[in-house]
């Protein structure tokens, strides 16, 4: 018989009571969270603008400054780093009501100045109620162009629209200092209206990226004609862009062939565009199809694939098109010998081992469809195959890679990575690190990748002191970003990494 699901164990570990109601009790605990919030604001306004008795004057502004505490707490670091337009509209009916506390304990301070006072309060809680009009103008879906002659891209905002939310808050807090030490209300005024120009310039570009976008979305078509582009090469991940389009586009753009890039998601254009000076196009998010439509022009021939996406499907779709397999790297992960790969109608693989791997795990895929093309990414890497002298000090190059999107796919050695680089210093090796960019995503990764940093640094300045000259060991920047992975190899004696292209990669230095 089944235990209770209260006592259930697995492996002698007790399981979480009603594991499956955690989402309906964060849900009520966000609820009432946010009623108290609420009632503590209202609360706040009703006993400063209702009450002569000092305690409860007291009990009201307590309330306020818990009610303003608690919405910054919540967001608290976008409020502090306002990004992008998701702050804006954020607990707008509290601010409002707050401003409304901080008027009413204004005018029991300076009872002498109610117009300034009130004036202030209602132009502070107009630019709050304008949040959503204007949150709404931003998130509307356009139709996003780069680089493609003849269309007009849709301009960027000036400034992160969230920075008005955070001005409101600010501007909340100097009200109920300026409230405090009994300061000339004018002042309030002031700080009020500054923020109004920063709303202003917000609209006025919310309203042009709207009409840029309409103009674009007519153009694209009748620009793409012109341009007669005959590939393309379609991106539908998140992240990873400046690796996985990066590893090819240098190679494409020698093809001397016009060509567009596709993404799906609007967030990666910045990255791509400083990869390319090709057009790169964004179907609207609201209506992919129609959009995807207007972009495949008849001088289109072929659509280049480098991450393994099932969004990739959509595109699929096109039958006129030839559909090539690139990929971004060559291992014997799973991602390199995936069922879905059969789909497309050209596999571009780096040798006869990635054709082998797919009819080991019994995926099927005609050989015609297979083309070898070898591994152009190497052609930089410098091929030492000579012996090093044996007293000679080592530089070992640790590339662990990232964990994977699920348990089974997760080859990272990161966990353990502060120990390898550790047994290595012990060897008396310089150390070249440079983690996988994805794994920065993850925090238990990210702050891995800190501890070697540190053990980095800190054998850097040991051995500085004690031998006289410092081991030059290369992580961070230098190695992350200044260098590319075959500078890396270059500058390596020996490699420690997992499976992942980084190790077929460095098959080609010889060493």
């Amino acid at each position: 018989m089944a235990a209770p699901v209260s006592e259930r164990t697995t492996a002698g570990t007790r399981q979480p009571r009603f594991s499956g109601l955690d989402p309906v009790r964060s849900q009520l605990d966000n609820f009432l969270s946010t009623n108290l919030i609420n009632l503590g604001a209202v609360g706040a306004a009703c006993l400063l603008l209702a009450t002569v008795s000092v305690p409860l004057r007291t009990a009201g502004v307590l309330a306020a400054v818990a009610s303003f505490l608690a919405i910054v707490w919540r967001r608290r670091t976008a409020v502090l780093h306002p990004s992008g337009s998701r702050l804006l509209g954020y607990f707008v009916s509290v601010r409002a009501v707050l401003f409304v506390a901080v008027g009413a304990g204004y005018s029991l301070r300076r009872p002498d100045m109610h117009g300034w006072i009130w004036t202030a309060v209602a132009v502070a809680i107009l630019l709050v109620l304008s949040e959503p009009l204007l949150k709404s103008l931003l998130i509307t879906p356009r139709q996003i162009v780069v680089h493609l002659p003849g269309v007009r891209p849709v301009p960027s905002p000036p400034f992160p629209p969230a920075w008005l939310t955070t001005a409101s808050l600010v501007n909340l807090v100097l009200g109920a200092l300026l409230a405090a030490v009994a300061a000339p209300a004018w002042i309030l005024l002031v700080l009020v209206l500054m923020a109004t120009p920063p709303t202003v310039v917000t609209l006025r570009h919310a309203v042009l990226a709207t009409v840029t976008s309409k103009r674009a979305e007519a153009k694209i078509r009748p620009a793409l004609q012109e341009l007669r582009p005959t590939f393309a090469v379609y991106y539908a991940a998140l992240h990873g862009a400046n690796y996985q389009l990066g590893m090819w586009l240098p190679y494409l753009e020698r093809l001397n062939q016009p060509f567009v890039v596709i993404t799906r998601n609007p967030e990666t254009v910045p990255t791509i565009a400083k990869l390319t000076s090709a057009p790169i196009l964004v179907p609207k998010t609201d209506n992919v199809s129609p959009s995807l439509d207007a972009m495949v022009v008849p001088s289109l021939k072929a659509a280049f694939y480098v991450q393994g996406s099932p969004a990739n499907q959509t595109f699929q779709r096109y039958r006129q098109l030839t559909h090539i397999w690139l990929n971004h790297g060559d291992s014997d992960k799973p991602a390199n010998f995936h069922p879905r790969h059969a789909t497309y109608d050209k596999l571009f693989v780096s040798g006869q081992l990635g054709i082998e791997r797919y009819a080991r795990r019994g995926i099927d895929v005609p050989p015609e469809r297979f083309v070898i093309v070898g591994r152009p990414q190497i052609e930089t890497i410098e091929s030492h195959d000579e012996p090093l002298p044996p007293a000679t000090a080592r530089t070992v190059l640790y590339a662990p890679t990232w964990k994977g999107g699920r348990p089974s796919t997760n080859y990272s050695s990161l966990s353990v990575g502060e120990h390898i680089v550790r047994a290595l210093i012990e060897r008396g090796a310089t150390v070249i690190f440079r983690p996988h960019p994805v794994s920065y995503q993850d925090p238990e990764d990210a702050e891995r990748i800190r501890s070697i940093h540190r053990l980095l640094e800190a054998d850097r300045a040991a051995s500085g002191a004690a031998a006289g000259e410092a081991r030059s060991h290369v992580w961070g920047t230098q190695a992350e970003k200044e260098w590319d992975v075959p500078a890396c190899f270059n500058a390596s004696d020996a490699l420690v990494t997992d499976v992942s292209s980084i190790a077929t990669d460095y098959l080609a230095s010889g060493k």
